[in-house]
């Protein structure tokens, strides 16, 4: 069961804590009394543990690519004035097919600045140690509805 919770909570997006609410443990006690529901701090732990696993895959998938790799970042605002900035990676593999993967999603606390987007871009890269693999770097904002690119 706590691998299929854990896939629940994060493809749904749903927060650690949902497994400490009073109606969520009442409506899992209803379809199994005898289950041992995990603590919101064993969720977390468990969900980081897939991330850190993943990372180091795709790490080393984009390290042993033999070309280089093309980025582009999405820069938006929440209507709660949330910043968020992804970082993806575009590259061809070695069998020629085009693949992309997110490499980073930072909630930024400065605004859309070319300066901002820049070191965003390069602490993403560096994380994944990928400086010697940079081919192109494209940015995306959106203010407002409009793209400013």
């Amino acid at each position: 069961m706590k691998q299929s919770l854990i896939k629940w909570i994060t493809v749904h997006q749903h927060p650690f804590t949902i497994v400490e609410e009073e109606f969520f443990i009442k409506f899992i006690y209803s379809l199994n009394p005898s289950v041992n529901i995990p603590s919101a701090d064993t969720v977390k732990n468990k969900i980081m543990g897939y991330y850190n696993k993943d990372k180091l895959k795709i790490e080393a998938i984009l390290k042993d690519n033999p070309g280089r790799i093309s980025f582009t970042t999405d820069c938006w605002t929440s209507p709660s004035t949330k910043s968020f900035l992804s970082l993806t990676a575009h590259f061809i593999n070695k069998e020629w097919e085009l693949k992309n993967v997110i490499i980073d999603f930072i909630q930024t606390q400065d605004s859309h600045t070319g300066i901002n987007i820049m070191n965003a871009f390069l602490l993403g890269i560096k994380n994944m140690s990928l400086e010697n693999k940079v081919n192109s770097f494209i940015s995306f904002i959106f203010i407002r509805n409009k793209l400013i690119n």
